[in-house]
């Protein structure tokens, strides 16, 4: 499929169509798949879906705290503490695997693009302040 029109300039339906085929290559990927794979065991589980998503609430609501500045350091200690237990689980432990697994293989994604467009980030912007106080 051709990108660009003749200006060279590439067109929103070319582009929406190559990140249509993207799409469908993510989701033939080994990383997809076991990310399937592992999410079909995990809903399954009923007991240890809750678990999962218990865990997940909790830590939402920890960072939630940590955002408006409060200090939560026993309940982030019993937070790691059950989630380090509960990560034993194999069914969890693989779901969390796969879906780290994927979401790094959709980051290193974004980052290419990222790259290529010069998007703009607190890095940048903390690097040009920096360069300004060094000069």
């Amino acid at each position: 499929m051709q990108i660009k029109k003749e200006d060279g300039m590439a067109d929103k339906k070319s582009i929406c169509a190559q990140a249509a085929l993207l799409g469908e290559m993510l989701a033939e990927s080994v990383e997809y798949r076991q990310y399937q794979e592992a999410k079909r065991k995990l809903q399954g589980d009923r007991e240890q879906a809750y678990i999962l998503s218990q865990l997940r609430r909790q830590q939402m609501s920890l960072r939630l705290a940590q955002i408006m500045g409060e200090e939560m350091e026993e309940a982030e200690d019993n937070f790691e503490h059950l989630y380090a237990m509960y990560c034993l689980e194999p069914v969890i432990s693989d779901f969390l695997y796969a879906e780290g697994r994927l979401g790094r293989l959709i980051s290193e994604v974004q980052q290419i693009y990222g790259d290529k467009l010069e998007l703009w980030s607190e890095n940048d912007a903390a690097s040009h302040v920096m360069d300004q106080e060094l000069n």
